[in-house]
């Protein structure tokens, strides 16, 4: 079993037997729900609701190198659980993430990569995984100003499949130095989960009516 399914089967046995170190948190968009723990939150910090997204306004989350000096690598994983709310499904989630970064030296290099990954709630053990990859290359800035960054992810789903899902952002920063007077520096400030949750087709909800029509007819029958 992966580290991943491992970390989920933990999450939901900590959110059904409701044990006392856990500090669930469950928020409502327009067509989803977000379950988290809020003690697990590390560098991303607590998120804010906006529409159907998870917003983070990271403070601190970065690394540096400096003169040669250890490569940096910083890490922090955010794990949630997200619902459908009546009438939808889950059809999309993207993730975007946004910072600066400040490279002087031809042989400095920064980097901010990880995977968006999601488990469907009914079969665990479906996953669906999406490399965090920086939009564009970084490339050195100087000492003048640092310069905008940005990276996205983004996992699709067959359609009317999936009405809950364990979704985990994976994040690593990384700052490499090679010689004295390098200088790599990289902050992520920005993190956002957009979930598009669509409504169930109208044809579907006329058969789930129609077969409940019938259950109710057979079991008039049965009385009679």
């Amino acid at each position: 079993m992966s580290t991943f399914k491992k970390i989920f089967f933990a999450f939901l046995f900590i959110t059904v037997s409701g044990a006392s170190n856990a500090s669930l948190v469950t928020v409502n968009g327009d067509t989803v729900s977000f379950t988290y723990d809020n003690i697990l939150s590390g560098l991303f910090g607590t998120p804010t609701v906006s529409g159907n997204s998870l917003v983070f306004l990271p403070v601190g989350f970065k690394a540096q190198s400096v003169d040669g000096g250890a490569s940096e690598l910083t890490s922090s994983t955010f794990q949630v659980k997200i619902d459908r709310l009546d009438g939808h499904h889950i059809s999309n989630i993207a993730l975007t993430e946004k910072g600066d970064y400040l490279l002087n030296g031809a042989d400095a290099k920064v980097g901010a990569l990880g995977e968006l990954r999601a488990s469907d709630v009914i079969f665990p053990f479906q996953e669906y995984v999406s490399k965090i990859k920086s939009v564009n290359p970084f490339v050195e800035t100087g000492l003048a100003s640092t310069t905008n960054w940005v990276a996205t992810a983004n996992l699709a789903f067959a359609p009317d499949t999936i009405s809950s899902l364990y979704v985990s952002i994976e994040n690593i920063l990384f700052a490499q130095s090679d010689i004295k007077h390098d200088i790599a520096f990289i902050e992520k400030k920005f993190v956002g989960l957009t979930v598009t949750a669509v409504p169930l087709p109208q044809a579907l909800w006329l058969f789930c009516a129609g077969m409940m029509g019938l259950l109710s007819m057979s079991k008039r029958k049965k009385l009679l």
